[in-house]
């Protein structure tokens, strides 16, 4: 019985063991798994960290950027750049260091209220600086440590030519304005036409002006530069009436002399212009007449223009300054001796040009002076005098010598400038033509 019991015990005990392993095998499969799925999962939470720390970094980063910023700013009347600037880390120092850095082409006491100022920011303190210096050219002012550098860009330009017309109806000046001629085109094209025409008397309501002349354009504008194009020569003006029609050409002779010439070659200059100012009215004419300030009729040796004050004068004739001063009854005055026997006044006026006195040499249509209201004046306006061997003359009734010629040489030259323009006037006036027919009204082609 007992070796029964003890074979049946053995027997359990063996069956009990064979089954044991395969319990301890399936908890430690559990358990691999679990500590498998936990190290997955700690895998990923470690990957998720690392994308956090990034963010982080790259937040970090962006934060330690520097902030950089472009402000376009405009001074005001009374205003410096030292004022302009204030808010954006600029003292009074810095504004010194860069009048001395400018000084080489300008001072900053010679920005004037309108000026576009362009500052570069970074963390809201001013790094650079940017303004219009003239047409084509921006003076440039860098932050360098502690210092400002200086330096002139010159911006590429084109030249171009334009042509222009159209009809008077208020004054030569002020229509030719509105249809876009640049002001010195109109000044040249008034002293060209001067020799020939007394713009008071001889010009006409309908009459027709047409300007051919170069211009250069900036290739790539932007909003720091108010100045994006420039004129630069009067190639050809005409003054078309019903009385007299003008055509004058620009050409420079063998000597480097330049002048204007009608079409056949002849010299359109005078010895002395009739009018040496533009835009003026002729207010009083040469002879007796009652005297607005001494109240009693005496010869005027003149003639009277008016216009507004600052207007420039020209020198009627090329020759030698005599007297650039203070005049008496005529106030600021300039005498200019032309030779033979022929000098000219001007009196009355605001002040001289610059480096003008006595000896000076000049040239025909040179500025010499502004007018004004000096001396026994009763309004602004120029009082202008021609007198020939001492005796005033009338400078509206002036005979002129006849002009000369081109010689044949430069005559065919002359005449192959004066074609080219010809062809550009036709074809305007081919395109006017089918522009007018196809709108059924009178108008200007497009540029």
């Amino acid at each position: 019985m007992i070796k029964k019991l003890s074979i049946a015990i053995a027997m359990m005990a063996t069956f009990g063991c064979s089954k044991q392993p395969e319990q301890i095998h399936s908890v430690n499969k559990a358990q691999e798994n679990t500590l498998v799925s936990a190290q997955a999962e700690q895998g990923q939470a470690v990957v998720h960290n690392g994308s956090a720390e990034d963010s982080v970094a790259a937040q970090i980063t962006q934060e330690l950027k520097p902030v950089q910023d472009v402000r376009l700013l405009e001074l005001k009347s009374g205003e410096s750049l030292a004022n302009l600037l204030s808010e954006f880390a600029f003292s009074d120092r810095d504004s010194w260091l860069v009048e001395q850095a400018v000084s080489t082409w300008t001072s900053l006491t010679k920005l004037k209220a309108g000026q576009l100022i362009e500052a570069e920011l970074v963390d809201g303190q001013v790094q650079q600086i940017r303004f219009e210096y003239a047409f084509a050219q921006v003076i440039e002012i860098k932050r360098v440590d502690e210092h400002w550098h200086a330096s002139l860009s010159e911006l590429e330009t084109v030249t171009q030519t334009k042509r222009l017309s159209t009809s008077i109806d208020s004054s030569f000046f002020v229509d030719a304005s509105k249809i876009g001629i640049p002001n010195d085109i109109i000044n040249q094209s008034i002293v060209a036409l001067s020799h020939l025409v007394d713009f008071q008397r001889e010009v006409y309501a309908g009459d027709q002006i047409d300007f051919v002349f170069q211009e250069q354009q900036l290739v790539a504008a932007e909003e720091l530069l108010k100045q994006i194009s420039k004129p630069l020569e009067l190639q050809h003006v005409a003054l078309l009436s019903g009385k007299e029609k003008y055509r004058l050409y620009r050409f420079t002779d063998n000597g480097g002399t330049t002048a204007f010439y009608h079409s056949d070659g002849t010299l359109a200059q005078s010895f002395l212009m009739k009018t040496p100012l533009n835009g003026a009215r002729l207010s009083s004419n040469f002879g007796k007449r009652h005297h607005p300030v001494l109240g009693y009729t005496r010869m005027h040796k003149g003639i009277d223009f008016g216009a507004p004050v600052g207007t420039p004068i020209m020198a009627a004739g090329s020759g030698k300054v005599l007297k650039a001063g203070w005049g008496g009854s005529f106030g600021n005055r300039v005498v200019l001796d032309h030779g033979k026997g022929y000098q000219t006044l001007y009196a009355h006026l605001n002040g001289f040009a610059n480096g003008l006195k006595d000896g000076t040499r000049v040239k025909q249509g040179d500025v010499i002076g502004y007018l004004g209201n000096t001396g026994l004046s009763q309004a602004r306006h120029l009082h202008y005098e021609v007198h020939k061997d001492g005796k005033a003359i009338n400078p509206l009734t002036l005979k002129q010598p006849k002009n000369t010629k081109l010689s044949d040489t430069q005559f065919d030259e002359f005449s192959a400038q004066v074609a080219q323009i010809t062809t550009l006037l036709d074809s305007e006036n081919t395109k006017l033509a089918h522009h007018d027919g196809q709108s059924g009204r009178i108008g200007n082609a497009d540029d």
